[in-house]
């Protein structure tokens, strides 16, 4: 067996790992880079393998830093099954469109500034088109948890519930070698215990080699989930009465439907006045039926809400924004409102229009509820930076900023330790992957100090084992 790391290795996004069998080679995830001006670069080399000798893609959740380059694998001659759950394989849908869509409208508008220039736009191209993520689906073929699913005559694996991500899941690999069955499991994103909506992440206790992520290896979430509810709860009234708006960059898959969810119990338990709440993001509200589609996948907190009647996501105020001439009026409104819109990190979309309009006003809140990765604008915001620029402008930041890391659907580094603890003996070897090298390095130690043999991988690096 051999592995090879091409992605998320000392870094967070770009997950996307090659295992290659005597008889046959599969793909653990294909996403796409984020943060820093040279992703565009690398997301558009080529792949540091052949996509056609690829049988299999095993994707552990629909999030684009994990599914994002699928369409870039397709295009390069990829001819096999694309495997997950149902709802992995029904969210990666949107989230592919929606990208697609971005990509292509980025395309336009660098083409028409060019020309207003009268520079050589001939090589601006969107890096996959609609047309493109379309025919990813094609290749989807949905797995419940648990099931086993033959390969090869050697090689098999299941999907175990990750607890990240409506439909993520870790990937157990199982291979016949020397006449023993070895085991590889990857954990993809390891969800936080005690979030609402999901189940907690599956305990394992066996593995002879782990790749498991590290995003927040070096740190602890400052404060919990509940403690978060709070502080937005304090955050919303005071910027209410100030007469101010909430500005909330969020994540349109997973973290938007928590926030909501909050809202919700803050709401119907009259914890927070009736205020205006905007979800402003046509791939939101996609992905909110997706949810409402696959109630199974619900924690029990969550389902009892359900039979006793009550609709988490749905509550007095809220407006889900259909069009663009509807987000644009947000702007115009002079009432105390909360406004949810992606992209989580600033990165692009509706919520970097508000920001436009809204990050110069001391009454404002700007609320982050995720990750923010190396190069975004939400990791200037976060770090205290001022001024940002915005669509080419620089504007002082003088709304506040927060950040309610207790929200993030990743299990922090106690979190990490715990899960990992509930094998009986550590794995032969642990790689550590999809987070920055610091945290990586930092979960690393932690797990030698547990009598673990963990190490980070750089990008490119092979590991076989007999």
């Amino acid at each position: 067996m051999l592995l090879k790391f091409c992605g998320a290795a000392g870094e967070v996004t770009g997950s996307c790992h090659l295992v290659r069998f005597s008889d046959v080679t599969v793909l653990l995830d294909c996403g796409i880079f984020q943060g820093g001006e040279e992703r565009h670069i690398r997301n558009r080399e080529p792949f540091p393998f052949d996509p056609q000798t690829v049988k299999a893609v095993l994707l552990s959740h629909a999030h684009l830093d994990h599914c994002g380059r699928l369409p870039l694998l397709v295009k390069a001659g990829f001819k096999g099954k694309i495997f997950a759950t149902q709802a992995t394989c029904d969210l990666a849908k949107i989230v592919l469109l929606d990208a697609a869509k971005l990509q292509e409208e980025d395309a336009a508008w660098k083409i028409k500034r060019l020309k207003k220039k009268g520079e050589d736009w001939s090589w601006v191209s969107p890096l996959f088109t609609t047309s493109d993520a379309e025919r990813v689906f094609e290749h989807f073929e949905p797995v419940p948890y648990g099931e086993w699913v033959d390969l090869s005559p050697t090689v098999r694996f299941r999907l175990r519930d990750a607890g990240h991500l409506l439909g993520s899941g870790m990937v157990e690999l199982r291979w016949q070698s020397n006449g023993k069955e070895r085991t590889l499991l990857f954990t993809g994103d390891l969800g936080q215990s005690g979030m609402p909506i999901l189940r907690d992440p599956e305990k394992v206790e066996q593995a002879e080699l782990l790749l498991m992520e590290s995003t927040y290896g070096n740190r602890e979430h400052e404060t919990t989930f509940n403690e978060c509810v709070e502080q937005l709860r304090q955050i919303i009234t005071e910027t209410v009465s100030k007469g101010g708006r909430v500005l909330i960059p969020s994540f349109a898959v997973g973290r938007t439907q928590e926030v909501l969810y909050t809202l919700n119990d803050l709401v119907e338990s009259r914890q927070l006045p009736i205020v205006p709440v905007f979800v402003d993001s046509p791939m939101a509200r996609e992905v909110l039926k997706i949810y409402q589609r696959h109630r199974e996948l619900y924690d029990e907190e969550a389902s009892r809400k359900l039979r006793s009647g009550d609709e988490p996501f749905t509550f007095p105020g809220l407006t889900i924004v259909e069009t663009v001439e509807e987000s644009k009026t947000l702007n115009e409104l002079r009432e105390p409102c909360i406004i949810i819109a992606g992209s989580g990190m600033c990165t692009g979309g509706r919520i970097k229009h508000h920001l436009y309009h809204g990050i110069g006003n001391p009454n404002n809140a700007i609320v982050f509820v995720g990750f923010q990765a190396k190069g975004t604008l939400g990791r200037q915001l976060v770090e205290g930076v001022s001024p940002v620029r915005i669509f080419g402008e620089m504007h002082e930041v003088k709304a506040r900023v927060f950040l309610l890391d207790g929200f993030s659907a990743h299990a922090d580094r106690k979190h990490l330790l715990q899960w990992a603890s509930n094998f009986i003996a550590p794995p032969t070897q642990t790689f550590l992957v999809h987070g920055e090298q610091e945290a990586a390095n930092s979960l690393a130690e932690a797990l030698q100090g547990m009598g673990w043999n963990a190490t980070v991988p750089q990008l490119g690096q092979e590991f076989a084992m007999e």
